[in-house]
């Protein structure tokens, strides 16, 4: 039997494949060996590529991007893939067509702990293309869980906060305040947990708060080890 490996399909940005590699090792369960970590292979794209491709709206040229990196993985011995990125599950079909071994979903993720805690709605807080575009939030709802997104206004600030700060690895104290207050203002208008469906977004805000908060990074990573363990 093949040894269990995790394959990352990470750079975008290159601090949330960093908090992907922390999460995967703190969670990690070596059992009687405490020095035991996973296996993991991450196959870093260039960001600056993807978010031209972002911004000319070339989700086909993402999307060969991204298969071409799963192929990468599976043929450095991969057992599970997963793409590091909440955005980028546009692109999730061109990667599971591209590879042989299952490839976990961060969207499936997110709906299954949202359910688990008792809620079936969720404040969607995401990039502009995440919030505005149906490929999450079709997901989410298939799967029985309401979205609540923010006003464009909040869309646009939240982009502006991701894209000039986060991916640059710059955490402003102001932007964490903000954050907080598109989150409570969704849970107001029926939100029943926060949803950081930016995988940036646990630079700012985190789990276990007064307010209930799932961030997406750690449901994936959750998922993966559950996978391989």
């Amino acid at each position: 039997m093949a040894t269990a490996r995790i394959g990352l399909i990470g750079g975008m940005s290159w601090e949330s494949t960093a908090s992907y590699y922390r999460y995967l090792n703190e969670s990690f369960d070596g059992g009687t060996n405490e020095w035991s970590k996973p296996n993991i292979t991450i196959d870093s794209i260039d960001f600056g590529s993807i978010v031209t491709l972002q911004q000319g709206d070339d989700w086909t040229a993402t999307g060969s991007i991204l298969a071409d990196s799963a192929r990468r993985l599976e043929r450095a011995g991969s057992t599970v893939v997963a793409i590091a990125a909440n955005t980028m599950h546009i692109n999730l079909d061109d990667v599971r067509r591209a590879v042989s071994v299952p490839v976990v979903d961060v969207r499936e993720s997110v709906a299954r702990e949202c359910l688990a805690m008792g809620q079936s709605s969720i404040a969607l807080l995401g990039t502009k293309y995440l919030i505005e575009q149906s490929f999450y939030s079709d997901r989410l709802e298939e799967l029985g869980v309401h979205c609540v997104r923010p006003t464009d206004e909040q869309v646009d600030r939240l982009q502006t906060i991701i894209f000039d700060e986060l991916v640059r690895g710059v955490v402003n104290a102001d932007s964490r305040v903000y954050l907080r207050g598109v989150a409570d203002e969704c849970l107001a208008r029926g939100a029943g947990v926060v949803g950081l469906c930016c995988t940036e977004f646990g630079m700012l805000m985190s789990e276990g708060q007064e307010i209930p908060v799932i961030d997406s990074t750690r449901a994936h990573v959750r998922a993966l080890l559950a996978e391989i363990q």
